[in-house]
């Protein structure tokens, strides 16, 4: 019997998710049945939903009210499934499926990836900067309150049987969202998606490009909202106009730099797939080159000259295939989460984040070295695990020989 995969995903399920987590190569290498629940009108907002640019995968199923995929999966338990969970216990919407599974007794898989930045220390001076940040926006804190207090709820529950994908390789290792390790917790090591996406086309590399480019990593704003909706966060006030100007007069210093061509890769939830009526959803980046394919990273990443970004965990391909990364920022986020985040990313590679309005070739080039101990640390810490099984193997490849032997 061909053996099946319900894979359970809170937010719009695009055409570069079904790249991302490799379906295609799964469902034909390993006669697997992949069966997709997009679950962004249960468990998200239409304000979010909103959001998403990038064309929606047409092989999936797409639920309007929690009611209608409990029907669903009321018919389907009782087959041969495994279920992938990306949906986590945020709300009450999301707390019932995680309980329906949790009861089910179906073996579940779920990814649970090392985020690429250091965890924040919980203490007395992250709270108040916290609070410093957020004011009286009671939104924020509800979101968070909601989080915790379904986290905790359904970590009351045991599951059945679990298997933890992840590429965590600390000793002490225990799952964040799943509750502490036991005997039915299973964890396979695992490639994060960026790397793994990497691996599978450097694989089938054999066409080479000449080194005349330049990829910036584009993270979506402050043009696009990004997921303020989902966690209350206020937008923060910038004269888009003139952020847009400065960016682009910097690309203009640096095409003139290294006579080479800024390549703009958009923010996955941002791609057009008709390149002929939409070149650019930023109409900011309307005259520079944008490519909008999928797989644009895993193909052009190992023969462009460096990699420009404004906090992006895109910044995987530059360490997967060695090449040097400047991360940029204005004057007018240095207030904003964003600008913590990309000093954050900056460090994890040894590097200073730099000013688009001081800029000059001199401090570009001191940038544009690379530590590699730094890149090292990143690799086997953030990406993948420092074991030739794992950070030779694409992902599908690794989920689908563990379904075939222990599943």
């Amino acid at each position: 019997m061909r053996k099946k995969i319900l894979l359970l995903f809170p937010y719009r399920f695009t055409e570069f998710e079904y790249y991302k987590y490799e379906i295609s190569k799964l469902e034909k290498k390993y006669n697997l049945k992949v069966i997709i629940h997009d679950l962004s009108n249960v468990v998200t907002n239409k304000k979010l939903n909103a959001v998403w640019k990038t064309k929606l995968e047409k092989k999936t199923l797409k639920f309007s009210s929690l009611i209608s995929w409990i029907s669903y999966f009321h018919k389907t338990r009782k087959e041969k499934i495994i279920i992938f969970n990306h949906v986590t216990a945020q709300n009450l919407n999301s707390f019932i499926i995680n309980l329906l599974i949790k009861l089910s007794k179906l073996p579940v898989m779920f990814c649970d990836e090392a985020p690429p930045h250091p965890e924040s220390k919980k203490n007395i001076h992250f709270f108040l900067s916290r609070i410093k940040r957020h004011n009286f926006n009671y939104k924020v804190y509800l979101f968070y309150l909601k989080l915790y207090f379904f986290k905790f709820l359904i970590n009351l529950i045991k599951y059945d049987k679990i298997y933890s994908l992840s590429n965590n390789c600390h000793k002490n290792y225990h799952s964040s969202y799943y509750g502490r390790k036991e005997k039915n917790f299973v964890k396979i090591n695992f490639n994060s998606y960026d790397y793994s996406n990497a691996l599978s086309v450097e694989k089938n590399k054999k066409k080479k490009f000449t080194k005349n480019y330049i990829i910036y990593l584009d993270n979506g704003g402050p043009y696009f909202t990004g997921d303020s909706h989902l966690t209350g966060n206020r937008i923060p006030k910038y004269d888009i106009k003139k952020e847009y100007n400065d960016l682009n007069l910097f690309f203009d210093k640096i095409e003139k730099y290294f006579n080479a061509k800024v390549v703009i890769i958009p923010h996955p939830k941002y791609r057009s797939s008709n390149t002929k009526k939409i070149k650019s959803f930023n109409p900011y980046f309307n005259n520079r080159i944008v490519n909008n394919a999928h797989d644009s990273l895993a193909k052009l990443s190992s023969n462009c000259l460096f990699f420009i970004h404004k906090a992006s965990t895109a910044i995987s391909y530059a360490v997967f295939h060695c090449k040097p990364v400047i991360g940029i920022y204005t004057p007018q986020c240095l207030h904003h989460q964003e600008f913590e985040d990309i000093l954050g990313q900056s460090r994890n590679l040894g590097k200073k984040p730099l000013d688009t309005s001081k800029i000059n070739k001199k401090k570009i080039l001191k940038n544009l070295t690379i530590n590699k101990s730094k890149y090292k640390y990143y690799k086997y810490n953030y990406l993948t695990h420092k074991n030739k099984t794992v950070e030779k193997i694409p992902n599908y490849k690794i989920i689908g020989d563990f379904i075939s032997k222990h599943i």
